[in-house]
């Protein structure tokens, strides 16, 4: 280890962690982060890194951070029974774990949302913990799951809510965008309420209240009555924080209120680098159909986790895994992990990785921002991770992505000779052409759900009360439009006069690819906005890709945008499972034009003639 603060990924007890280590050593006072539960989790596991560091750098102390058992990259499912139980014991294993690899000896367990809860009644069974850290805590269960409940009910009502709702779970489970809590363990957390419990959790605790509550009063005067030091913060970044992950914002006052209440020293003025460590020999997760180890590759700026099935079947190409937006590499509604094991099941192994700025990997030094990260560097980085499974001995790579995924899967396949297939899943634009959508923005939906909501009174009720946004929805759909007739009337006089068109661009990517030899799906669910772009330039359903061997358009029923339906994922997990095997299982190195060429080419296309644009979601 060089003089740098590092992260090194760790398992233990089936549980997946980063363990934080400070530049120095010998430190007596460690950190367990505890997560939030489901999409908070996904929401700020960029910004609860970022605290990790802070806390290394400053304090000089080890902090752990970790997935649950059956959430993020640990073992089991969401619906395996006893999850509560086996959330607290897995903070306690942390806690453990942290001890024995780092020698502190005394504990500070910081919990978020959820976590604050588990971090509670696990400090109580511990009986050990010198502080606790309660951001925005859920003291009761109940009133917990009504808001999941609520959440839920509110997409339902959004036409993706619709198009991918499913009944299977309905009356014994509860959950909100892609994640969902099962009956026993509904039952255990309905059972919660922290200004109920009789023990004393910890002798500090400081309590962060995303406003002035009365239920937060009550909890601080609980501990203070079983002779706790308590302080209560108001955690006013709240809602910047736990938002779509695109959109995230780190709360730096809120962490440097916890860090001046440990005794710290806040507001550090420049983040030291922070090493990432090769994980020990020993990480390991197993599950029935294989297991799975985390890795470091791309000279220490990648971390992933590389899936390999018990029984490998022969020839079968790896599938790599890229990032959806701003969440991290297990995806949303913990897509890429569930896909990676059943593909496992099926002999076939994956690596799931972070792009550069996403997730555990390093920030490229010129690329803070979401944008940057895609518009610069994924497709390089996505074929960092296509470079590591061929040097791991894998002869062929199929690229899978889900939206901004599906375009860094497409541009990957182009760009490296050894990629044989691709399924892009809800592709909203063929090229980068800037952030789907900016925070409090109206989101225009596809043209189809407009069509549908022509025959509906309430469309209408809405729209003539202004609770609709008529004139942006006309904009975007007149655009649409233009595009579709410009692209139709360019692509007749392109070949003859020598015109760049973008919609030329575009087919010429799809041509390089089908030259290429590259298996390359595109699927679309049957209201996603991605249709649009698809009949622009490639007519309805993509019609006009009837003209291409191996390029292929599918729209799937009942799959929303981002797979927030667990109908949705089984889905597309079961539409891919078949394409790998029926398309690209004896698929070999096609002898065709240099791809580096090809994308480069595409490329060149596409900026010379349009420059950015904006983009449709």
């Amino acid at each position: 280890m060089t003089g740098n603060p590092a992260m090194r990924p760790v398992t233990f007890g089936g549980c997946y962690g980063s363990l934080h280590l400070p530049a120095g050593g010998g430190a007596t006072t460690g950190v367990v982060l505890c997560s939030p539960f489901g999409y908070d989790a996904l929401c700020v596991h960029r910004g609860w890194r970022d605290f990790a560091e802070a806390l290394t750098v400053a304090g000089g102390i080890p902090v752990l951070r970790f997935d649950y058992p059956g959430t993020g990259d640990s073992a089991g499912n969401e619906e395996d029974p006893q999850r509560f139980r086996a959330w607290i014991d897995s903070i306690k294993a942390a806690s453990e774990y942290l001890r024995g690899a780092t020698g502190v000896t005394r504990l500070i367990l910081c919990g978020l949302r959820l976590g604050a809860t588990l971090a509670v009644v696990a400090a109580e069974e511990l009986g050990d913990v010198d502080s606790l850290v309660l951001m925005a805590p859920v003291i009761t269960g109940k009133r917990y799951i009504r808001e999941l409940g609520m959440q839920h009910k509110s997409w339902l009502k959004t036409p993706n809510g619709r198009e991918g709702a499913q009944a299977a779970d309905d009356g014994r489970a509860v959950g909100a965008f892609g994640f969902q809590l099962y009956a026993d363990t509904l039952e255990q957390l309905a059972d919660v309420d922290l200004v109920q419990r009789e023990r004393l959790a910890a002798p500090r605790v400081l309590l962060h209240d995303t406003c002035d509550s009365e239920s937060m009063s009550h909890l601080a005067e609980h501990y203070r009555g079983h002779g706790a030091s308590v302080d209560v913060q108001i955690f006013p970044e709240y809602d910047k924080f736990l938002v779509d992950p695109r959109f995230s914002v780190p709360p730096r006052r809120a962490f440097d209120s916890v860090l001046e209440w440990l005794g710290f020293q806040s507001g550090t003025p420049a983040m030291p680098a922070v090493e990432i460590l090769a994980p020990a020999a020993d990480a390991r997760i197993d599950f029935a159909a294989g297991h799975e180890t985390p890795v470091v590759f791309g000279g220490g700026r990648y971390v992933g986790v590389l899936c390999q099935p018990r029984r490998a079947q022969e020839h079968a190409p790896a599938v790599l895994l890229v990032n959806t937006g701003g969440a991290h590499r297990v995806g949303d509604g913990r897509l890429a992990v569930l896909m990676a094991r059943r593909l496992a099941a099926q002999g076939v192994a994956s690596l799931r990785m972070d792009l550069g700025g996403l997730g555990d990997s390093l920030h490229h030094e010129d690329s803070p921002t979401l944008e940057a990260v895609y518009a610069r560097h994924s497709v390089t980085d996505a074929t960092a991770g296509v470079e590591w499974l061929t040097a791991a001995g894998y002869r062929g790579v199929v690229t899978f992505g889900v939206c901004t995924g599906a375009y860094v899967s497409i541009h990957t396949a182009l760009a490296h000779p050894h990629v044989v297939g691709c399924m892009s899943i809800n592709l909203p634009f063929f090229f980068w052409g800037g952030p789907q959508t900016k925070p409090g923005a109206h989101h225009i939906e596809s043209s189809e759900v407009y069509r549908r909501s022509i025959r509906n009174p309430h469309k209408w009720l809405r729209l003539l009360t202004g609770r609709a946004n008529g004139r942006a929805i006309a904009v975007e759909l007149g655009r649409r439009w233009y595009v579709r007739l410009t692209s139709l009337a360019g692509s007749a006089f392109e070949g003859w006069l020598g015109l760049h068109t973008s919609t030329g661009a575009i087919r010429q990517l799809l041509r390089d690819l089908d030259r290429k030899g590259v298996r390359t799906s595109l699927v679309y669910g049957a209201l996603d906005a991605g249709l649009d772009e698809l009949a622009i330039r490639f007519g309805p359903n993509g019609s006009e890709l009837g003209k291409l061997t191996n390029v292929t358009a599918t729209i799937l029923a009942r799959v929303d945008h981002s797979l927030f339906s667990r109908t949705a994922r089984d889905v597309v997990m079961a539409h891919f499972e078949e394409f790998v095997h029926e398309r690209t299982l004896d698929a070999g190195r096609a002898d065709v034009l240099d791809a580096t060429v090809l994308h480069t080419n595409s490329l060149r296309r596409m900026w010379m003639q349009t420059g950015p644009r904006k983009a449709v979601r």
